[in-house]
């Protein structure tokens, strides 16, 4: 890790478990999120970094999706609001 609490692609897949393939769709998915996609550093092609703070923040959120869709349809309708 960077001192400045960056890390590459192969150490957040290392540290939170993931297969490349999970790794590459959370990554897209946070990219076309304006809300998050600031935790993805490119650098050119090949030059890729993590910033693990906002990395954690985009998991979150992706956490509370889920929560949301895995609801009942009645209590998902009056949380919407």
């Amino acid at each position: 890790m960077m001192a400045n609490g960056w890390k590459t692609p192969q150490e957040i897949m290392k540290d939170y478990g993931l297969e490349k393939s999970a790794f590459a769709e959370r990554k897209r998915d946070c990219i076309a999120n304006p809300e998050y996609r600031d935790a993805i550093v490119q650098d050119g092609r090949k030059m890729t970094y993590i910033i693990e703070e906002r990395w954690q923040a985009y998991l979150r959120y992706r956490s509370e999706q889920y929560r949301i869709r895995m609801l009942d349809p009645h209590i998902r309708k009056s949380t919407a609001n």
